[in-house]
């Protein structure tokens, strides 16, 4: 999804003033946490994963880490993260852009529990120099989850 689009959907849902531009990178959840002011578990992180050889995006707190044991008990398979070339062929964005809304393909979303309880979510929003602030509430119509998983361990 190309920024026109993803500032047409945004507007369309009447959240355009929620993307914003950063003044720094925010590639990775510690760099997106400083540059945005806030704390690391606000940070939405889209991490695209293969499930039987298809695609797949997992969004997870900042804070919280992919657990293998987690993973295998809601997907029976184990977690096999997406060639960073390739994530930008399947997404459409560049690996520290991913977002879970607006994806290229019709890939599968799942949220997983650490992100319940953050009032205030921060994806990327198509590249690492740009960012989205969703309710929880938002982020859940915008990216239209399979499922609720738990596939986290925090810290």
């Amino acid at each position: 999804m190309s920024t026109v689009q993803m500032k047409n959907l945004l507007h369309h849902y009447g959240l355009s003033d929620r993307y914003f531009k950063l003044s720094e990178t925010g590639a990775t959840v510690e760099e997106a946490a400083e540059t945005i002011h806030v704390s690391p578990d606000a940070i939405a992180k889209s991490l695209v994963l293969t499930v039987n050889q298809q695609p797949i995006v997992v969004v997870l707190s900042g804070t919280a880490r992919l657990g293998n044991h987690q993973f295998k008990e809601e997907f029976e398979v184990r977690p096999r993260l997406l060639a960073p070339d390739k994530v930008k062929e399947v997404t459409g964005f560049p690996v520290g852009g991913v977002n879970p809304i607006g994806l290229d393909n019709a890939l599968p979303v799942y949220l997983d529990n650490s992100l319940r309880d953050i009032p205030w979510l921060y994806p990327a929003a198509g590249d690492p120099f740009h960012a989205l602030k969703l309710s929880l509430d938002e982020l859940i119509e915008l990216s239209r989850p399979v499922r609720w998983v738990k596939v986290s361990r925090v810290g």
